[in-house]
């Protein structure tokens, strides 16, 4: 141990001392380095008063740092010290390794530091659920990667862009997401895109989980891995739900058991593609549930599309100074980085509020969704739907299921009518 601390010692006191050899490296790196990763406290403080001569425009020399902060010179280990420091530093050439080497020293501290802290909170049952502690710990060590370690990959990144659209020229279908099949729609979105955050909203008996089921069945069938977190609904009502749809069975039938032998037979033959889709339907599960489940499913089968049924059931604690909406936001915005992490799309289904009963017009705007503001501020696509038969009977829209698309933000807006059979919860 009194060997590493050495080694570090020594480490924080070469990058040091290349900023004295070669001051034009403060701008460049120096800025860039938090304090915190120094283990010695005047290595501490001296990368702090550097920074702040950078900030004053000053340039770096043992004169100029020993006049400005004559007061706290002896914070840094006094001017003897640091005439030793800048002296045994022959080199800048290894500025940028030493740098890597020292974030690297600190993170490893920090993860080493994390697991003797949650090593007390596993071995706890009275510390909490384990669900919750082991998604708390690996927020907390993807946390701790620092962003300083991460290569700069802006001219790749470039270059991939470009590349990408010149393939795009070339095949248009590149360009196309997870397509729903249903044309209309699929010409505004081009396909749902990954790492997008889709809401659907609607009142209740509108067709949210119909439009949901069939986008899952839709997608699975393409060859997409598709994972839902039912939050209101139990597998067997899904399962209901998808076998009315894939099989012509209406969906009393099912729930009933009034089952012909050729009508289970048809049951059976579609039982795979029910397998192929994930369905997690427990209850009162957080964001970093849903996002730690994400990640394992995308390392262990691949990870296309995700449904949550619906976000106003993400359990989400309570945080100071919470307004009615924080919790949503909050929710929305981890649900929204876990689709671009696992590089998938997510649609999330959403309440439409009960005011929208009282009005003569009752097409929900985005400004009905309950915790509107915070759904979408974060989402990138937002559909409302509504069937005009469940207020008006006599409607001429009898099966008629409006698709509102009231916000794209990359893309154009637009209403597409569908046929909507509710007994067989088939869209068409």
């Amino acid at each position: 141990m009194r060997s590493d601390l050495l080694n570090t010692e020594l480490l924080e006191a070469e990058i040091l001392g290349a900023f004295f050899l070669d001051p034009s490296l403060v701008g460049e790196v120096a800025v860039t380095i938090q304090p915190e990763v120094f283990a010695q406290p005047q290595h501490r403080n001296l990368l702090k008063m550097i920074q702040e001569l950078n900030k004053r425009q000053q340039e770096l020399s043992l004169t100029t740092l020993a006049t400005v902060f004559e007061k706290h010179i002896g914070k840094v280990g006094g001017v003897s010290y640091l005439s030793r420091l800048i002296s045994s530093t022959a080199t800048t050439a290894k500025l940028e390794d030493n740098v890597r080497q020292l974030i690297e020293s600190d993170a490893r501290r920090k993860a080493m530091a994390l697991t003797k802290e949650y090593h007390a909170k596993f071995a706890d049952p009275a510390a909490g659920g384990f669900e919750e502690i082991l998604d708390e710990f690996e927020q907390r060590t993807l946390d701790i990667r620092p962003k300083a370690l991460k290569a700069d990959t802006t001219v790749d990144d470039i270059i991939g862009w470009y590349e990408d659209l010149v393939l795009k020229a070339q095949d248009p279908t590149r360009a196309l997401g997870i397509m729903t099949g249903w044309e209309a729609l699929d010409r505004m979105t081009l396909g749902f895109q990954r790492t997008n955050l889709i809401i659907v909203g609607a009142r209740t008996s509108m067709g949210k989980s119909a439009v949901a089921n069939e986008i899952k069945m839709r997608a699975t069938r393409r060859g997409h891995k598709v994972a839902d977190f039912s939050l209101e609904m139990s597998k067997e009502q899904i399962y209901n739900r998808m076998i009315a749809n894939m099989c012509n069975i209406p969906l009393q039938a099912l729930r009933s058991g009034n089952l012909t032998p050729q009508q289970l037979e048809r049951i059976s033959s579609q039982m795979d593609l029910l397998r192929k889709i994930h369905i997690d339907d427990s209850r009162g599960v957080t964001a970093e549930y849903i996002c730690s489940e994400m990640r394992r499913l995308k390392r262990q089968d691949g990870l296309d599309l995700v449904v949550v049924d619906y976000l106003q059931e993400v359990v989400e604690p309570a945080e100071r100074n919470d307004n009615s909406g924080s919790g949503l936001h909050r929710v929305c915005q981890k649900l929204r980085k876990a689709a671009k992490d696992c590089d998938c799309a997510l649609i999330g289904l959403s309440q439409v509020k009960q005011s929208v009963e009282e009005r003569q017009n009752k097409r929900p705007l985005i400004s009905d969704l309950s915790g509107s503001a915070a759904i979408s501020a974060v989402a990138d696509d937002i559909i409302l739907l509504y069937r005009d038969e469940y207020y008006n009977p006599d409607t001429s829209d009898r099966g008629v299921l409006e698709v509102n698309l009231a916000k794209q933000r990359n893309g154009p807006t637009g209403l597409v009518k569908m046929q909507f059979h509710k007994d067989y919860q088939q869209i068409a």
